[in-house]
């Protein structure tokens, strides 16, 4: 029996940082290149995407995990499989599919840790034609990254593992939100729901807070980046702070946010210690190039929250 399953995307992503790249705050990013070699001081190739940022995460915390995500048998396929093959988390059932490409993404990111990131979606979206529907009878929670759109193998996958019991956290993507009605069918269904500030202003406006109020999920937790984040619970909307730290690489922050917060849950914590949990690991994240490269283990990060706790 698993502890988690995560659902998502398997991606290879290319960091280059370079002192020369000028790149505004989230919501305003531009770049402009002039002509000639840009020296890059920094670079990493590693695996990204939802599905398996949060495996990995989960698997270095000690939980018992399994990912259930599609790429193709291209280059970066071949590569994605050798970068993950040291990690602990059950890898049967990442799909490597015959005549596909596997997602790719360049982060270009400046010297004070802004990004820009460049996709290229190699059409490799997990559907049904891959996925162990069985998985769902041997697992307690269920982690459903973005599907690319795919809201209605979500909405199966949500009612599937309603029906055995499963705990359902959803963090959906752009395209999701951009299908309302459907997605707001799934919300009394999940038992924790995770976004971002921008994506809640996208989905309920700008008076989110008391539109989350409103909902049938048991925990709704939007995260506002260096603001912290907002969780409501029980008819109460409060806001934890982030914590202090160097900025280096924003990305794979609300993935590392996710798996501190969940595998808090699953540990038994209440929820604001859950959210802090999610804010350390996070931190940790971003004070590295890559979504990975960060991640912390169950006992450096209960060692961050002793410290925490005794520090307040």
């Amino acid at each position: 029996m698993y502890d988690i399953v995560t659902v998502g995307s398997a991606t290879v992503d290319v960091f280059l940082r370079s002192s020369r790249f000028r790149i505004g705050d989230r919501g305003n990013e531009f770049l402009t290149l002039a002509g000639g070699k840009i020296e890059v001081e920094e670079k990493l190739v590693s695996v990204g995407g939802g599905g398996t940022n949060t495996a990995v995460g989960f698997s270095r915390l000690g939980l018992d995990c399994a990912s259930v995500a599609r790429f193709g048998n291209d280059w970066a396929g071949e590569w994605l499989e050798k970068d993950l093959a040291n990690e602990t988390f059950d890898k049967r059932y990442l799909k490597k599919v015959e005549g596909e490409e596997t997602d790719l993404s360049v982060i270009l990111l400046s010297q004070t840790g802004e990004r820009i990131i460049l996709v290229h979606r190699g059409k490799s979206r997990v559907d049904e034609a891959i996925f162990p529907l069985e998985i769902l009878t041997s697992t307690r929670w269920l982690y459903l990254a973005s599907l690319e759109g795919n809201v209605e193998l979500l909405a199966r996958l949500v009612d599937q593992a309603q029906r055995n019991n499963v705990s359902v956290v959803l963090n959906p993507g752009n395209r999701e939100l951009a299908q309302k009605e459907v997605l707001e069918k799934m919300f009394s269904k999940v038992k924790v729901l995770i976004v971002n500030e921008e994506e809640a202003k996208f989905f309920w406006g700008g008076k989110y807070q008391e539109k989350i109020k409103e909902l049938k999920t048991e925990i709704v937790v939007v995260t506002c980046g260096k603001r912290g984040a907002y969780f409501w619970q029980g008819g109460e909307v409060l806001q934890e702070p982030a914590g202090q730290g160097k900025v280096v690489d924003a990305t794979g922050a609300g993935d590392a946010f996710a798996t501190g917060l969940v595998a808090g849950l699953i540990w038994g914590y209440p929820l604001l210690k859950a959210v802090q949990a999610g804010m350390i690991e996070s931190l940790s994240v971003v004070g590295k190039v890559g979504a990975k490269t960060g991640l912390l283990t169950k006992e450096e990060l209960e060692e961050k929250l002793n410290l925490q706790e005794a520090v307040r």
